[in-house]
């Protein structure tokens, strides 16, 4: 057999830098007496313990890995790094796996999320930042006023630095020569979630940058992350820290200045089809002392905040099965909620909660059903097993009705019926579900037997207001097919729906059981159907506000028309698309459909109480923004070059700024030390904007 030491000195080509590898003296393979797999002799390249000795340390790799992944190495081996294969027997392989987590201190029954031990400290350049966790430098620091200030000295420059004291408050320092002087956190309002509030509105009650002040903004700091060019998160903001992904990566920053206090990334993994395989990441989640990011093959990971040391790793579903996850998770009660993306790959979607201290999952609610189970009869034919419904985007949660509201992504195959006659639930839908338990408490479904690529993933707003002559708790939803929502949240109840897209050719309305009433265009058909709006419109996954001010909901619309052809696609590794080419006859009929219609991308304004539209925006091409309202009368957004804020009562641009970044996230808004700050992810970085004189 191969012995233990064999396979970790292969492991540790696997997980070094190759300069760092090829620096090393070639080993003799040392022999490993029976019975046990690991010995002294193995300190020889690897330490008494595996914890690294001329050859680095592979117990980081193990510790966060299923004994599944670690199998496949030490089965497949890595050619690219020059380690080959070894195949070991069972036995062997059951006590070297056994050796390993009795070192790392893991339970593969947690898919590494067990882990109870310290984690080793990652230490890897990138252009500005050491990546690991951070504990710090122990410093005792004077002030200007001559007082002393003790704790771990996360970061330091000429002219600022943070430091964590004793009691886990930071403290956000400017330099002065020798001297410090501690910032004032207070008055400070933080941004807590992905959309701001569990509400699902993103927007601020702050106004000290407003519609008189707004021409003093400018940018005051920017943090560059050049390895993930594509930033769609929302950075959240606690105590005058900020969080912010990348591709696998999370960083902590002094959100005055954007220095970073700690960083942590994970491995990128090849294959992956959806979005995640680029580097999609929308944020974070924050509870009590713990952040929690989704990595792109479906791992939700719990970091210490303060340090960022790795607390729990779990495995939502297996990139291998085509899961993926790009959304930001969300806290509820004890446990943080989180969605998978994968649908256009043929992933069945769900949603998880976690219990937030170990991991453990506390509940699971699919968003299609096994054969024979309750809702499996709204599917007849063969895509079943296939059938989609990812749930990519955050959700929303009410604390008093203890109800989370997620939406669902379309069907598949997304263009052709045939093989999932009736109307395919629970997709194109938002679901209530017990924030307790995961129980479907009701559900709504915008699209029925959706033909088009309409998931309905796009946020969900939770308002108490009067409407139509009575308080009510409101749900409210901009869809992508083109229809404005307002329902009951309490029961799922259909108050209103009202065109969002200025043409809509696929229904005539929708009647008192709820249901759209359909056009002889609705279904897509081999030879292509033109109808409005195309599959990018009405609204898509960037992010909505409200205002509980004016009763303004702004969207970004694409007022637009296609065609919608089926075929007959083979499941090929889960994609099962049945998208079908268009006909002469179905492309006149689009250009028919067109003339006259202006179409265009908008930031639209709809009044919530009359489902009408109030104002639009044009908005420039190349931009997929979400946007941020707040009460100083103010929207913001991003652009193809920069950001814009108009005013939220007339839609009049107010202020620009053009930085020549384009913007495929949604600004948000923080105080910290009485000073109001918009930040926004833009091209590979992040901006903090604020009043200056």
């Amino acid at each position: 057999m191969r012995t233990l030491s064999a396979i970790l000195f292969c492991l540790s080509v696997l997980f070094a830098p190759v300069s760092s590898f090829a620096q090393q003296p070639p080993a003799a393979t040392p022999q490993i007496p029976a019975p046990r797999p690991l010995d002294s002799r193995c300190a020889t390249c690897h330490g008494a313990e595996a914890t690294g000795g001329s050859a680095p340390s592979i117990l980081q790799f193990v510790r966060y890995h299923t004994d599944a992944e670690v199998t496949d190495v030490i089965a497949t081996g890595r050619a690219a790094k020059g380690m080959p294969a070894f195949q070991l027997s069972a036995d062997d392989l059951r006590d070297v796996l056994a050796e390993l987590r009795g070192l790392t201190g893991t339970d593969p029954s947690m898919a590494t999320g067990g882990f109870t031990g310290k984690r080793e400290v990652r230490r890897v350049a990138s252009p500005s930042v050491l990546r690991g966790e951070n504990h710090g430098t122990p410093a005792t620091l004077t002030l200007t006023d001559g007082k002393t200030l003790q704790g771990a000295l996360m970061a330091q420059t000429d002219f600022d630095a943070q430091l964590l004291a004793p009691d886990g408050k930071f403290h956000l320092l400017t330099r002065e020569g020798d001297k410090y002087r501690d910032k004032p956190i207070e008055p400070k309002s933080d941004w807590l979630t992905y959309h701001g509030t569990d509400a699902g509105n993103r927007y601020s009650p702050l106004k000290q940058i407003n519609t008189g002040t707004v021409q003093k903004l400018a940018p005051v700091w920017m943090f560059s992350i050049p390895t993930s060019p594509r930033l769609e998160t929302t950075p959240i903001v606690v105590d005058g820290i900020m969080y912010v992904t990348g591709w696998n990566e999370v960083y902590a920053l002094d959100s005055t200045t954007g220095h970073v206090v700690w960083s942590y990334d994970e491995p990128r993994h090849e294959g992956i089809l959806s979005e995640a395989g680029s580097g999609a990441n929308r944020g974070v989640a924050v509870s009590g002392d713990r952040v929690f990011m989704i990595t792109d093959h479906a791992h939700v990971v719990a970091l210490n905040r303060k340090t960022g040391t790795k607390l729990w790793d779990v495995e939502m579903g297996s990139y291998k099965e085509n899961y993926s996850a790009s959304g930001a998770p969300m806290i509820v009660g004890n446990t943080v909620v989180v969605g998978v993306a994968g649908g256009e790959e043929g992933a069945r979607g769900f949603v998880d909660a976690y219990k937030v201290d170990t991991g453990e999952r506390a509940w699971r609610f699919y968003t299609v059903p096994r054969r024979g189970e309750k809702g499996s009869e709204t599917w007849i034919g063969n895509a079943l097993e296939h059938g989609c419904g990812a749930t990519w985007l955050t959700g929303s949660y009410d604390p008093a009705l203890d109800l989370i509201y997620w939406g669902v992504g379309n069907p598949c195959p997304d263009m052709n019926g045939e093989e999932r006659k009736g109307d395919n639930l629970y997709t194109a839908s938002v679901v209530a579900l017990s924030g307790k338990t995961g129980e479907l408490k009701w559900y709504y479904q915008f699209t029925p037997h959706d033909t088009h690529d309409w998931d309905s993933t796009e946020p969900m707003v939770l308002a108490d207001e009067q409407f139509q002559g009575k308080l009510r708790k409101l749900l409210i939803h901009g869809d992508r097919n083109g229809y404005f929502f307002v329902l009951d949240r309490t029961s799922g109840e259909l108050l209103s729906a009202s065109p969002l897209s200025t043409k809509v050719t696929w229904t005539t309305g929708y009647g008192k059981d709820g249901r759209p009433i359909l056009t002889s265009t609705f279904e897509s058909t081999p030879d292509g159907v033109a109808l409005c709006p195309a599959g990018g419109g009405g609204a898509n996954w960037p992010d909505v506000s409200y205002n509980p001010g004016n009763k303004l909901f702004y969207v970004r619309v694409n007022d637009s028309c296609g065609v919608y052809a089926a075929s007959v696609d083979p499941l090929t590794r889960n994609r099962w698309f049945g998208r079908g080419n268009s006909s002469p006859e179905s492309l006149q009929a689009l250009e028919a459909l067109e003339s006259g219609y202006p179409g265009g991308l908008f930031i639209r304004a709809m009044d919530v109480r009359t489902g009408k539209k109030v104002w639009d925006y044009p908005e420039p091409p190349g931009s997929s923004t979400g946007v941020l309202s707040t009460a100083g009368g103010l929207v913001f957004f991003g652009t193809g070059g920069g950001m814009i804020a108009l005013d939220a009562n007339t839609g009049k641009p107010v202020w620009h700024i053009d930085l020549a970044q384009r913007s495929s996230a949604a600004p948000a808004t923080y105080m910290v030390g009485g000073k109001q700050y918009i930040v926004l992810a833009e091209t590979g970085v992040i901006v903090a904007y604020a009043l200056v004189e």
